[in-house]
């Protein structure tokens, strides 16, 4: 009797567990304090299961949160302005060098998270190469492969798998001043060419990436200040009588903390479930950057 009535009881709290079942969701920060510019909004949004649609609207949204963030000394006061959006009350510029510190306070949950602010970066100048004629190659899915290192790269399994083309090879060079005054930070610089190529694919050259992410003091000097990197990216052509096509390229430098790099390279892992994160009790990411960018036509 005494079995029967445990297991009765087993089946009452499963059954209880159905009708009230536990709330998992986690919560997501994301925001990016450009050196600079305003304070950005914040914006905390919970995480829902994988087979249900997610939209970014009040079902998502984390409302009812309170937030402390503090620039260097000053607190400064944010209020909830949209769904699951919190923004400063007043326009507040973020400093360069200023320590950040986030407190979140949603519910039961305690959410924090600190950063820095690191130096403005800027362009200084930029410089364009295209290859004279159409380079030959073969194009496995986005990488353009030179087909004379198809042996040496251990790629001939692959030939089926690829198809033979055309393309100009562009390369641009980035410079900027390196004005961390060697500060001891771990700064870290993500550099990245965007070229804008409609409905053409955008390919990569199997050696040199349209994008890096780099510690800033590992990145070569050119003189006592600049600090330059090169990238390069394929543009595909139908027939060597072709011209390079006219294009927008969109050339970005960002300078950030090592939270933010680990951050950026989970995200583009698909191997992470989850990118790394410098929140503690949340997911997502709060970073300070600084950002500089530029578009030119490549022709």
């Amino acid at each position: 009797m005494k079995f029967r009535y445990a297991i009765l009881v087993i089946f009452f709290l499963m059954g209880c567990e159905a009708v009230h079942p536990e709330d998992t969701s986690l919560l997501v920060v994301e925001s990016y304090v450009a050196a600079g510019q305003p304070l950005p909004p914040l914006i905390l949004r919970r995480t829902a299961p994988l087979e249900a649609k997610y939209d970014l609207d009040q079902s998502t949204a984390a409302t009812g949160a309170r937030i402390e963030f503090m620039l260097q000394d000053a607190l400064i006061p944010y209020t909830m302005q949209g769904a699951g959006v919190y923004a400063p009350l007043e326009p507040v510029t973020a400093i360069p060098g200023a320590e950040l510190d986030l407190k979140v306070y949603w519910g039961d949950h305690v959410i924090t998270a600190n950063s820095r602010v690191p130096p403005p970066v800027s362009l200084d100048s930029v410089s364009i190469e295209v290859s004279d004629t159409p380079i030959p190659g073969l194009i496995l899915d986005s990488v353009f492969v030179d087909p004379l290192l198809v042996d040496s790269l251990g790629l001939r399994a692959l030939g089926a798998n690829a198809r033979e083309g055309l393309v100009y090879l562009v390369e641009a060079t980035l410079y900027w001043t390196d004005n961390t005054e060697r500060d001891g930070d771990d700064w870290w610089m993500r550099t990245q060419l965007l070229p804008r190529l409609g409905q053409s694919p955008r390919l990569s050259n199997f050696f040199l990436s349209p994008e890096a992410l780099q510690r800033e003091t590992s990145v070569p000097f050119v003189n006592a200040e600049q600090r330059s990197w090169s990238g390069a990216y394929a543009v595909q052509v139908p027939s060597s009588s072709n011209q390079l096509p006219a294009h927008g390229l969109r050339i970005s430098i960002v300078r950030g903390t090592s939270a933010y790099a680990q951050f950026v390279s989970g995200s583009s892992n698909p191997g992470e479930s989850e990118p790394p994160s410098n929140v503690t009790g949340a997911l997502g990411i709060f970073t300070g950057l600084a950002i500089d960018t530029l578009t030119i036509e490549v022709q």
